[in-house]
């Protein structure tokens, strides 16, 4: 997952976790944000993508993408192999109602491609996000996709309001240098990125996540209107640096609509 000396750990400390006289004190503190493991440490797969997803809901956090207990991300591994063989699909799934900046590895849920749950947080209590079903159907309708991330970006949520009467179900914004960062677009394309409206819970947004996804194949993200984003890619990096170039360009659009540019119209210079 990590080359060596790459952290696979959170970026601080697990402060409510460690030193409570709970029987997986041990257990939490060698997966804590203090420690650091390397490639060279011989950790197993699972290990390492339950401590990644750790270390980048904590990063999410830091941003402000994912305040309280929001947000979420599910890595898979799997699939088609170098000797043409193929290896079971395992799904990692980040928890609900947690505070992101203090997860864990030991706090990811591992599953199978059929929504079972193959194995449990070592954490007692904790229970599937919402979001779970929609990290299924991207992986349905996408099947190169390996990473879903979901965050509740002021950015995102400003995105969905640019359009003062709320209905519009897209958002476009051409030549801008970060569109180049979101996957399949260069400069000076048109980025369509769907629009949904929010339900009350995140399971209850599969029917029109799904059509949004099918109707724009060239776009890696669904927003879901005063809400915030869901964003994909073939790799977690992939999600991970689409999802902060989705980010930049949703900030440039709001600042632009500011000063009275229009962010979706070709400029008459460049």
């Amino acid at each position: 997952m990590y080359g060596s000396n790459r952290r696979w750990t959170a970026l601080n400390t697990s402060w409510t976790r460690i030193g409570t006289g709970n029987p997986t004190d041990a257990r939490h503190e060698a997966s804590s944000g203090g420690k650091s493991m390397s490639a060279s440490d011989g950790i197993d797969d699972a290990t390492a993508v339950k401590c990644l997803i750790s270390q980048m809901c904590e990063s999410f956090y830091n941003k402000g993408w994912a305040t309280g207990t929001s947000g979420g991300v599910s890595i898979r591994i799997g699939g088609p192999t170098s000797d043409n063989s193929t290896a079971p699909w395992r799904v990692f799934v980040a928890p609900s109602g947690i505070q992101k900046e203090d997860m864990i590895g030991e706090d990811i849920f591992e599953m199978d491609m059929d929504q079972n749950i193959v194995q449990k947080p070592v954490t007692e209590g904790l229970r599937l996000s919402a979001c779970t079903p929609l990290w299924y159907l991207v992986y349905k309708n996408r099947p190169s996709a390996k990473c879903v991330i979901h965050t509740h970006s002021l950015n995102a949520q400003m995105a969905t309001l640019l359009d003062p009467t709320e209905q519009s179900d897209v958002f476009r914004v051409t030549h801008l240098e970060m569109l180049k960062g979101v996957g399949k677009h260069s400069y000076d394309d048109v980025l369509e990125v769907p629009i949904i409206d929010n339900r009350p819970t995140e399971d209850m947004l599969s029917d029109q996540m799904e059509a949004a996804i099918q109707k724009y194949p060239k776009c890696n993200a669904v927003l879901v209107r005063r809400h915030g984003i869901f964003c994909w890619g073939d790799s977690w990096e992939q999600a991970k640096t689409q999802l902060e170039s989705f980010d930049n360009l949703f900030e440039s659009a709001i600042k632009m609509r500011q000063v009275g540019i229009d962010f979706s119209a070709i400029p008459k210079v460049g």
